[in-house]
């Protein structure tokens, strides 16, 4: 018999538990009928049969927009005060917590982005097992087996084994242990996508596929509405503004998230933008998402998610590039 078994019937319970460590997120439906994830202010709103939701956890720890510098006369620039909230954040599928482990890299590994490690820092991570459906691929390209949980949950019929992955989650085990029981391993195996060999054999040859038919394709179809940038989980670029305030003098600086399939986004002082058209745009995100650069370089960084997949109006989808070759 397998311990530390947390029975479906007592998640209420396990709620208030985690509460206690902070403020709980998880996956909700929203009344739009949108998967996201906020705050769980009770038992009803949490949704652990959910697929994924429409942005991922990244706008934790990198949100769309916030202020990094201020200005005013009397003071002269500030920073804004470093994030003090802790948070809980509930049920991440592996590909969530594979995608939160590539922004530690870019963010946390070289020189540290202040803003992102206060945030990492105070977020406790809690995954949850789950099965892939007809847009993502949880296997080595969608890493099954995460390693940076601080507890990961494993569903089962009648409720979910856990297991810690560091001494924050044995610390929130031990607070669980009235709620716990025993129950039966559960037996799982890895779930595999037959493009994933593909995919990797492609990457590690560094392969660009500049003679393929479908960058046209691609191109003549894209509308150009970033919407496959945005929600996925490991882009991270970002665009810097300074916005002058109603009084003339005070300002503040901003970082947003910016989209490498935007015109702009490849625009320069004078005017120059070294990639004007769409084809050159696909090419850049292509090349960031399978061979990466600068710190990331040789890493891949699709986790297998599916939301690119799902989320594209005109279903585009790279992963025909893959088939292609095979």
């Amino acid at each position: 018999m397998a311990k530390d078994f947390l029975p479906i019937g007592s998640i209420p319970d396990f709620l208030d538990a985690l509460a206690t460590f902070g403020e709980v997120h998880g996956p909700l439906l929203t009344d739009d009928g949108v998967q996201v994830f906020g705050r769980i202010a009770s038992p009803a709103d949490l949704r652990l049969d959910y697929r994924r939701t429409l942005l991922p956890p990244k706008k934790y720890l990198l949100p769309p927009r916030e202020t990094v510098l201020t200005y005013a006369p009397d003071s002269g620039y500030r920073p804004p005060p470093l994030p003090d909230r802790d948070i809980i954040l509930l049920a991440l599928h592996p590909c969530d917590l594979a995608g939160i482990a590539y922004l530690d890299m870019a963010f946390t590994s070289t020189e540290p982005d202040p803003w992102y490690r206060a945030r990492r820092r105070r977020l406790t991570l809690i995954g949850l097992s789950c099965e892939p459906d007809e847009f993502c691929f949880c296997a080595e390209v969608g890493a099954a087996t995460p390693g940076n949980f601080d507890l990961f949950l494993e569903r089962t019929p009648a409720g979910f084994h856990i297991r810690t992955g560091s001494r924050r989650g044995e610390k929130i085990l031990a607070r669980l242990a009235r709620l716990l029981g025993e129950s039966e391993p559960a037996l799982s195996s890895p779930q595999r996508c037959n493009i994933e060999s593909a995919i990797l054999v492609a990457v590690r040859r560094g392969e660009t596929f500049p003679y393929s038919p479908l960058w046209d394709e691609f191109a003549s179809r894209c509308l150009s509405c970033g919407a496959c940038s945005l929600c996925c989980p490991t882009c991270y670029c970002f665009d810097v503004r300074e916005y002058g305030l109603l009084d003339g003098e005070s300002a503040e600086r901003i970082r947003e998230w910016d989209n490498c399939l935007f015109m702009a986004h490849g625009e320069t002082a004078g005017g120059f933008n070294f990639r004007k058209n769409r084809r050159e745009r696909f090419l850049y995100r292509y090349r960031h998402k399978y061979l990466g650069f600068g710190p990331t370089r040789g890493t891949l960084s699709c986790v297998g998610c599916g939301r690119c997949r799902e989320v594209c109006p005109v279903r585009i989808d790279l992963l025909e590039l893959f088939k292609e070759e095979r």
